[in-house]
């Protein structure tokens, strides 16, 4: 059955899906199908990648999981804080809350390497992966936002997951339908500043 949300979207082009996502902060309580999850995931592995290293993993956390893994992060965070130290505690209350933002949240990580050149070469393939991911969803009629900051360096997060120290988050990516509450974006990006070496003049 279609979701009420659900964009038309039969035969998106790769050019209708590039210029028509957009980062979504409001979404839906609906969660996504779980198909259509793995539809976008498999997309996602089709990334550029030197070496064929294929170094992203993928979490897919959905209902208490979500709340689960915000607690295992907090509670890390709770340990020896300094109640002066606002800050802190205000980073921790909103570990504990943060990703009941969507409902669905894929954290996509990148295996690291001792090797400086392929460890950066990696991170750069993980990122690919993680845009061919928006745009499958995209495509599939979803809302996404990619968020980083902090929870991306908190050691318990990569505990929760279990990450060794020595991978590298990513991206927590939300997912969703988009909220009826909200309109459409028509924000324009930009033309891409673009040097011509070597072409004859226009």
């Amino acid at each position: 059955m279609t979701h009420p949300l659900l964009r038309e979207t039969e035969d998106m082009d790769v050019y209708t899906a590039i210029r028509g996502r957009r980062s979504v902060t409001l979404l839906a309580e609906d969660t996504p199908d779980r198909a259509v999850l793995e539809r976008v995931l498999r997309a996602s592995v089709w990334a550029p990648n030197h070496h064929m290293t294929e170094p992203w993993r993928f979490h897919v956390l959905t209902g208490d999981a979500r709340q689960a893994m915000g607690n295992a992060v907090a509670a890390q965070l709770e340990q020896n804080l300094d109640p002066a130290d606002t800050a802190a505690a205000a980073a921790a209350r909103q570990a504990r809350t943060r990703l009941l933002r969507a409902p669905v949240v894929i954290v996509v990580s990148q295996v690291g390497s001792d090797d400086p050149v392929l460890d950066l070469e990696d991170y750069a393939a993980a990122c690919c992966a993680t845009q061919n991911l928006l745009l499958a969803a995209h495509a599939e009629g979803l809302a996404t936002k990619w968020r980083t900051g902090d929870m991306c360096d908190y050691p318990g997060a990569k505990e929760f997951l279990g990450l060794p120290p020595s991978h590298r988050i990513v991206a927590y990516l939300y997912v969703g339908y988009p909220s009826p509450k909200l309109g459409p974006d028509q924000r324009e990006r930009a033309p891409a500043q673009i040097a011509w070496l070597g072409w004859d003049a226009a």
